[in-house]
């Protein structure tokens, strides 16, 4: 197969193609009359020696082959458009922007030290804070959308690096006003009345399904009345009232209080990760790895004390 007349037009069009199922619309997305178009694809199929479309008179559909080929151009053009940018920053001597992505809320001590000390070393980095789930981050980092994440392990995915950088025991978040929020620790037979705010299972099975088996050792069964799926959104609806919820025990949230559980749920102590591509991308990722690692050494030490014997 010879591939060396393959341009990045060609996988642009195979994308245009396959998201929206339709040449017409294909070629409007890119601003050319439909049948280039057309004959483009059927050239890159002729070059790449298989099928990539299925056509009739009104349907379009993507074969077998021809998803594996596009998932893997998708990847080839966000690539080349990174490398285009790296290339227009050095040229222009702009300032370099740096996409991070965060599973939860980003005011917690530790990303706040990051960012600080990501400021100081290298005031001219412009940092872009992206929300994400992290099977949200594992595609974003994958495709070269974000430069890294802060992802909760494991992390099944031989692209992507990960390295842990803050261990958390499991806790208890309630209501400011919560009876328990009395206690120094809250036991865990306590929550059997409660209502609990949990991550839908999907995103999270291993910790989903050790808190409910935690709960179930200790004679109950979880009562689960709201979903959701971030940790942002977990603390306003604990904030607001609508119920508990476990969380990183070192997690700041002005508005609630959060307690740790005796006895500690087993298998389910939460570890934070930075997960970025096993082949750096650039010396902007291997900057903020640097900066990420020295806040991680320094933070052990820092923990609270009831905050570090919660799973003793």
């Amino acid at each position: 197969m010879n591939m060396g007349q393959l341009e990045l037009r060609h996988f642009r069009y195979a994308i245009a193609v396959a998201d929206t199922l339709h040449f017409g619309k294909a070629a409007k997305r890119l601003h050319i009359s439909q049948p280039p178009l057309s004959q483009q694809i059927r050239q890159l199929e002729e070059e790449l020696g298989i099928q990539l479309f299925e056509r009739t008179n009104r349907n379009v559909r993507l074969t077998k082959p021809g998803e594996m080929f596009i998932q893997e151009a998708r990847i080839v053009v966000a690539q080349a458009e990174h490398a285009a940018k790296v290339a227009e920053f050095a040229r222009d001597g702009e300032d370099r922007q740096l996409i991070v992505a965060i599973a939860g809320p980003a005011d917690s001590p530790f990303f706040i030290d990051v960012f600080r000390l990501l400021a100081k070393r290298h005031p001219r980095v412009r940092l872009a804070v992206r929300n994400m789930s992290t099977v949200e981050q594992v595609d974003a980092i994958r495709e070269c959308r974000v430069h890294a994440g802060f992802v909760v392990p494991p992390i099944d995915d031989p692209a992507l690096t990960t390295e842990t950088v803050s261990h958390q025991p499991i806790a208890i978040a309630m209501p400011e006003d919560h009876p328990l929020s009395k206690r120094t620790y809250v036991p865990l037979s306590a929550l059997a009345t409660e209502r609990h705010i949990m991550f839908a299972r999907h995103l999270g099975p291993h910790f989903f399904d050790a808190i409910v088996n935690g709960c179930r050792q200790a004679g109950f069964a979880l009562n689960v009345v709201h979903e959701v799926d971030n940790l942002h959104t977990a603390c306003a609806l604990v904030t607001a009232g609508l119920g508990v919820c476990f969380v990183p025990g070192t997690i700041g949230n002005v508005a609630m209080q959060v307690r740790p559980v005796k006895p500690a749920i087993p298998h389910v102590d939460s570890h934070l990760a930075l997960a970025y591509k096993r082949e750096l991308l650039c010396d902007l990722v291997q900057t903020f790895v640097a900066v990420v690692r020295d806040v991680a050494a320094t933070k052990v030490a820092k923990l609270p004390e009831r905050v570090r014997s919660a799973g003793r």
